[in-house]
């Protein structure tokens, strides 16, 4: 682990494999934005929230196993979407992809999945926005659709750090295959709104508005690559066989093998397939 204390109540954990995790200090009562994705990093990333006070909440900012598998070594009220508790009660991942996945992920950990490990869904539930208060500390919930359609946006305007999960993802496109393209741009426009100085990404090194307009950038590249092809007559199959984005999200880092090449083409293939969809039905979100 590398945390970095970012402002006076904020530190963030930007080198685990999997989404960013962050511990909002409330005078020693701790909000913890999105879990580890491996049990042995979430293990070791609560004692060192445990050293700096207890554990009151974790804010899961998407449903995606890369946010919420820590919830299981946890304490604390567990606080997502609505939806975000339901698509984890009704369509949770399977519990051989999950062994699948961490015999190469975190192999410790797998024997855990083989039996006990049950996924943990939010105690309480965000429809539309909720001020949490944590000893007179304001932490802003809001929700806000755009990687997925139950997103949820973490503000501490004392601090001015806004947590964005992955509507903003400094180290590059995630998949797009839970989006919808129009909500994918219109989060940024939100984002933008914010008054903040820093902001947590999903995924990547902690950035500022100009990391947002670095990556709005990146989402037009792919989007217009996709309608360029369909404009001069390609069919949606070659342009979903054609078109890749750069993964810097679940490849093999210094310390994990990451996803296996078959996973990984696999989220290509479903997000290439959403754009071709969207722009389908609404040609003009090229012009985005």
């Amino acid at each position: 682990m590398a945390p970095q204390k970012i402002s006076p109540r904020v530190t963030v954990e930007t080198e685990h494999f999997g989404s960013n995790n962050s511990i909002i200090d409330c005078d020693g009562q701790l909000v913890l934005v999105d879990s580890p994705h491996c049990l042995s990093d979430a293990r070791r990333w609560r004692a060192f929230a445990e050293s700096m006070g207890e554990i009151a909440f974790i804010v899961n900012s998407d449903h995606h196993p890369d946010h919420t598998i820590g919830n299981y070594v946890m304490p604390g009220w567990v606080i997502g979407h609505a939806i975000t508790r339901e698509r984890l009660l009704t369509e949770p991942p399977s519990r051989q992809y999950l062994i699948d996945l961490m015999q190469r992920l975190d192999p410790e950990s797998v024997a855990e999945f083989e039996s006990e490990y049950q996924v943990r869904v939010p105690d309480i539930c965000v429809h539309d926005h909720l001020e949490l208060n944590v000893n007179d500390v304001l932490v802003d919930l809001r929700f806000q659709r755009g990687h997925t359609r139950n997103n949820l946006l973490t503000y501490l305007p004392e601090d001015r750090v806004l947590f964005t999960g992955d509507i903003v993802c400094e180290a590059g496109l995630p998949s797009f295959q839970d989006s919808r393209i129009r909500d994918w741009f219109d989060a940024l426009d939100v984002v933008e709104q914010y008054d903040f100085d820093y902001l947590v990404p999903g995924h990547g090194v902690v950035t500022d508005r100009a990391g947002v307009q670095r990556y709005r950038e990146l989402g037009r590249a792919v989007v217009a690559e996709v309608s360029e092809l369909l404009g001069r007559g390609a069919t949606s199959d070659e342009v979903i066989a054609r078109v890749r984005f750069e993964d810097n999200i679940h490849v093999a880092t210094e310390t994990c093998v990451g996803y296996s090449e078959e996973v990984i083409e696999s989220f290509q293939t479903r997000s290439i397939e959403r754009i071709v969809e969207d722009l389908h039905t609404e040609p003009e979100l090229a012009n985005r």
